[in-house]
């Protein structure tokens, strides 16, 4: 038996380690074959850990496998756990590193929850399911301010292009044209395009993002001065969408947010102040290599979304 233990000291990694391997092995020769050093230096680094103890770790007899005292016996179940902790931090710091594990906190208007984002973010969680992402749905104002708040790594904006960026990164993702939504029988549905001058003399409903009123500005900006009769409602897209199928008027959306649906039929509006940028704002000094990869996969996805086909705008 050892003397008491020394004050003050404790164990290292590289010991804990040493003390497994002799422990697992029950043998000092095969634990220092497995470390790849030689047996005299297993045998100085368990004598260093039962320093730090005060004790004996391991019953020695000739001959025989080495076993566990009262003492080893005791710090067999912290040292293992220590150890696979360390091992899992390293596994998932370099998962982290080549963007297979980590989180992400993501911000994105509500325009975006179908199209190149929803995309790229599916496409993610596919090929990275360790990856933890946390969403935030909001419009672009109150998501710039999470933003300079740290509390979103990234943010999705359209229909408010005049924010300053201070200390952030902007791009430009791609540019989308808004669509008129109608329901079927209205007589706008009769033409392939329409006009701001033909939307001025129907009713527009719009999402009022819970008494955010930055999105219905912009868009009443890009009306110009022509009288328009619109209507705002507190209720998610779906449901909007679902009032335009019953007829309580028309909505606006982007192109690229748009899904075949019975009852509604799109139409592109020509003239000016038709089509909205769609970009992402994230921190210049931000080193997330997550938002790296969700910006690559939203950027290839962009180009396959910004068209309208043929079929949305004429079914």
């Amino acid at each position: 038996m050892k003397g008491n233990r020394r004050a003050g000291a404790r164990p290292d990694f590289h010991q804990l380690e040493t003390f497994l391997k002799v422990a697992e092995s029950r043998s000092f020769a095969e634990a220092a074959r497995q470390l790849g050093v030689t047996q005299p230096a297993v045998s100085q680094t368990i004598a260093k850990l039962e320093a730090v103890y005060g004790g004996d770790l391991f019953e020695r007899r000739r001959g025989a496998p080495v076993a566990l005292t009262p003492i080893g016996r005791a710090i067999l179940p912290s040292a293992k756990l220590l150890i696979f902790t360390v091992d899992q931090q390293i596994h998932r710091a370099l998962a982290t590193a080549q963007s297979r594990a980590g989180t992400l906190r993501v911000g994105f208007h509500p325009a975006l929850t179908i199209g190149p984002l929803n995309t790229a973010l599916s496409e993610i969680r596919g090929d990275r399911p360790q990856v933890e992402f946390h969403f935030v749905e909001g419009p672009s104002s109150e998501l710039y301010r999470r933003l300079n708040e740290q509390s979103l790594d990234i943010m999705f904006m359209a229909l408010q292009p005049d924010v300053d960026t201070g200390a952030n990164m902007r791009e430009c993702l791609w540019v989308d044209a808004l669509l008129a939504a109608l329901p079927h029988e209205h007589p706008l549905t009769a033409k392939p395009s329409i006009r701001w001058s033909d939307l001025s003399r129907t009713e527009i409903i719009l999402r009022s993002n819970q008494g955010d009123l930055s999105d219905y500005r912009a868009l009443a900006a890009r009306m110009g001065d022509l009288p328009f009769n619109c209507h705002l409602h507190d209720v998610s897209r779906g449901t909007l969408i679902e009032m335009v199928r019953l007829g309580m008027g028309a909505t606006l959306l982007l192109a690229t947010a748009t899904e075949p649906r019975a009852g509604i039929v799109y139409r592109p509006i020509e003239g000016e102040n038709t089509s909205i940028s769609i970009e992402a704002i994230w921190p210049k000094h931000d080193r997330n290599p997550l938002r790296h990869r969700l910006l690559s996969c939203v950027r290839k996805h962009a180009s396959s979304h910004r068209r309208i086909t043929d079929r949305q705008t004429r079914d």
